[in-house]
């Protein structure tokens, strides 16, 4: 029986959407990878800033003790950017899909409102570190993996979000054993390994951060920016490595139907049922080997422009990887909600200015970057 009779989970608000469905789900695809890019960094950049204090912490001077202050200096412009960034896919994503993800939402409101309060206490960690590390001591990069584990929280509650969104026939069990908004999405087999996929991806993702503050350093200390490639390039190397047993393993636990868009076996060339999905598959494994190729040469010969070829390569992919995630999202709820089947009255005005202001942010952001980047050349 079809699952939208079995569970109703209501209709789009009365009013048509404000722009055309292909622009908001363009928005929706972009702003999720300017969102990605920091979020990553400011994810699991505390975890490793902290590994690299407590390596070097008997040596003021190592390479590894300089890295970690400068990467933990930088952290809460990347959180910042990250939640700045973050407004825009959500927006999105709740007019695409509010009857989804407000019910999912609701369903785990405590945990999901607790959201607000543990990125505060996270971000508040970054501070404390940078401006008590002097008084704290050997104490302080404990106040780092304190901030990741937080920012590890929102993550997981994310994760467990965005798949109970795309599986309303839970919405009426869940709510039906309880009214309270405790629930988390625990029995849904893509949660781990979607949590794990994404967790690696932070790690990796830092590392490309480490080897750009490496391209920084080239013509000022060539000795130091060499080692920040090399730890970089090798960072994201492994990691990437250990993302071909889990990224198969997230892929295989999506329902056979969403997989075969991607990918099907018995399919002529394992060309997938959707040839946009397919011809996406193809192009992230291409890039993916290439990025991985460039990266162990910059690991081994500590290549400004192995590093920075796989460099490109990695945020292509992850441009790449972010319209995947939104067709897993369109594939999977395709038959129960479909946003290209309610109507559309566009406000050209409204839409105008919104495009302005996210130009604007764009500009400002990267105002700001070269403001930072002048004061701390002065220092």
């Amino acid at each position: 029986m079809d699952p939208i009779t079995l569970y109703p989970i209501g209709a789009y608000q009365p009013m048509p959407f404000p722009a055309p469905v292909w622009l908001m789900e363009t928005l929706l695809v972009v702003g999720f990878f300017i969102h990605a890019i920091p979020m990553n960094v400011a994810l699991m950049g505390g975890i490793t800033s902290a590994i690299l204090l407590f390596q070097g912490k008997n040596k003021p001077e190592s390479y590894q003790q300089r890295a970690g202050k400068q990467i933990a200096a930088s952290l809460p412009l990347f959180t910042t950017a990250a939640i700045t960034n973050g407004i825009v896919p959500l927006l999105f994503l709740q007019i695409l899909y509010g009857p989804l993800t407000y019910t999912s939402s609701i369903l785990m409101a405590v945990p999901w409102l607790s959201v607000l309060f543990l990125l505060v206490i996270g971000y508040y960690g970054l501070y404390i570190f940078n401006y008590g590390q002097n008084k704290l001591g050997e104490k302080s990069p404990w106040f780092l993996l304190g901030s990741s584990v937080l920012f590890m929280v929102i993550a997981f509650f994310f994760s467990n979000n965005m798949t109970l969104m795309l599986t309303p026939e839970k919405f009426l069990p869940m709510y039906q054993a309880s009214p309270s908004g405790m629930h988390l999405n625990l029995s849904e087999p893509t949660l781990i390994p979607r949590f794990v996929h994404f967790v690696l991806a932070a790690v990796a993702v830092t590392g490309l951060a480490i080897g750009s503050f490496g391209l920084y350093f080239k013509k000022k200390d060539d000795g130091y920016a060499t080692w920040l490639i090399k730890t970089g390039a090798g960072l994201f190397l492994g990691i990437t490595l250990l993302q071909t047993i889990v990224g198969p393993w997230f892929l295989f636990t999506l329902p056979g139907p969403v997989q075969q868009q991607f990918f099907d076996v018995n399919g002529a060339g394992f060309m997938g049922l959707n040839k946009m999905a397919s011809h996406l598959f193809r192009t992230s494994l291409g890039l993916d080997v290439i990025a991985l190729i460039a990266m162990a040469i910059a690991y081994v010969k500590g290549s400004s422009k192995a590093f920075i070829t796989g460099l490109v390569s990695a945020l292509l992919l992850i441009g790449a990887m972010s319209e995947m995630r939104h067709l897993v999202r369109v594939f999977s709820i395709s038959n129960i909600l479909d946003p290209n089947t309610h109507a559309v009255q566009p406000q050209t005005e409204i839409l105008i200015i919104f495009l302005v202001l996210f130009v604007a942010l764009i500009l400002y952001l990267g105002w700001l970057a070269k403001i930072v980047h002048k004061a701390y050349q002065n220092k």
